[in-house]
């Protein structure tokens, strides 16, 4: 219970006691004054019944009044004390429900909407966290045996290849060096995936910190960008590039590049064969920097953009060993984008993808 909903608790309560103490009150004062006017209507004597008892409530009218009052007081106090108390086990069996698995509405006496209102709305939050956090895992434990599958298949192409080479004697050169190189192309990637495996087990966002420093982001792009240049080439991808020279930026340098090398990677994996891509970037507004990458790829379903981002999500259902992922590069470029106060999102029409970066004022020196 916040603050707020115990203040409007209190709030409730001291007015409905205060109004039934105020109606009580001009209630004896009703009757008593009415019956003072019945009674002066009529001559009395001192023989009369009721004549010694009416004139003794005269003579303590105020008194009588507040020992009825008291008494009211005393019996409403017990009364909406049994009501707190039957409130509170209400309460109290609302609270096992919040964790419950059941779907069960959370229902308190009318006294308590708004924590009623309160609890189911926690309810419903834990249950939509479960459920997030059972997907999660489910994903994560479907990726672990993906990976273990990918891990197998170019583990055993480097033991065929070397088996190979080593048990034929008279093979020739020109076959053993491409023999060779195929296993060394299957070992590369063979780290690769124990690398990603790595990642599954050991990364946590709770533990990420920043260290921050001024860097040339422009440089930056300009250098992951040569870096990937044999990638692009392999796969026949052209990149233009849009980039305003001197964007300085006060980051987590060793973070931000794997931010850059997570989309590189990204658009090397699902963009078509011999298209072009777009690499935009540039200072909008007043001290903020956007960084847009485009490529020509299969279009995003939106149900699947909504997931993108999350942990073990792949966009790529076929899981192929070239291209396969442990499903954590978005998700961390998300977290580290976030960590340092910016947005990312994406956008997919037309066979085009779009990822469209933005690093807030307080980023930049």
């Amino acid at each position: 219970m916040n603050k707020q909903t115990e203040r409007e608790l209190f709030r409730k309560w001291s007015v409905r006691y205060m109004a039934a103490l105020a109606v009580t009150a001009f209630g004896i004062f009703f009757l008593y004054s009415a019956g003072a006017w019945i009674c002066s209507r009529r001559v009395w004597r001192p023989y009369d019944a009721w004549y010694a008892e009416l004139k003794w409530m005269k003579l303590h009218g105020v008194s009588v009044g507040l020992l009825v009052l008291l008494c009211f007081s005393v019996v409403f106090t017990l009364y909406q004390f049994r009501k707190i108390s039957l409130g509170m086990e209400s309460i109290g069996r609302a609270v096992n429900q919040l964790y419950s698995e059941k779907n069960d509405v959370i229902s308190l006496p009318i006294s308590f909407a708004n924590l009623e209102h309160e609890m189911n709305q926690i309810r419903i939050k834990h249950q939509m966290n479960a459920q997030a956090a059972r997907e999660a895992n489910q994903r994560k434990n479907d990726m672990i045996m993906y990976m273990a599958h990918d891990l197998k298949t170019p583990l055993t192409s480097i033991i065929g290849y070397l088996t190979l080479v080593c048990k034929e004697a008279d093979i020739p050169k020109q076959a053993r060096e491409k023999y060779c190189n195929i296993a060394l192309k299957k070992s590369l990637r063979l780290e690769e995936l124990i690398n990603e495996f790595f990642d599954i087990t050991r990364f946590n966002f709770s533990h990420m910190i920043l260290e921050k420093a001024n860097v040339n982001l422009s440089v930056m792009l300009w250098q992951m960008l040569s870096e990937f240049a044999p990638q692009f080439q392999a796969k026949g991808l052209t990149v233009s590039s849009r980039i305003e020279e001197k964007l300085e930026l006060l980051c987590d340098i060793d973070k931000m590049e794997r931010v850059f090398d997570n989309l590189l990677k990204n658009i090397v994996n699902y963009s078509y064969e011999n298209t072009q891509i777009v690499i935009t970037l540039r200072r909008v507004e007043k001290h903020r920097i956007q960084l847009i990458t485009e490529n020509r790829g299969k279009t995003i379903p939106e149900e699947m953009l909504e997931h993108i981002f999350e942990q073990f999500f792949r966009m790529d259902n076929s899981r192929s060993s070239d291209t396969g992922g442990s499903g954590l590069g978005l998700a961390v470029t998300k977290e580290i984008v976030s960590l340092h106060g910016g947005t990312i999102v994406c956008e997919s029409e037309s066979e085009w993808i779009r990822f469209i970066m933005t690093l807030p004022q307080g980023a930049i020196c």
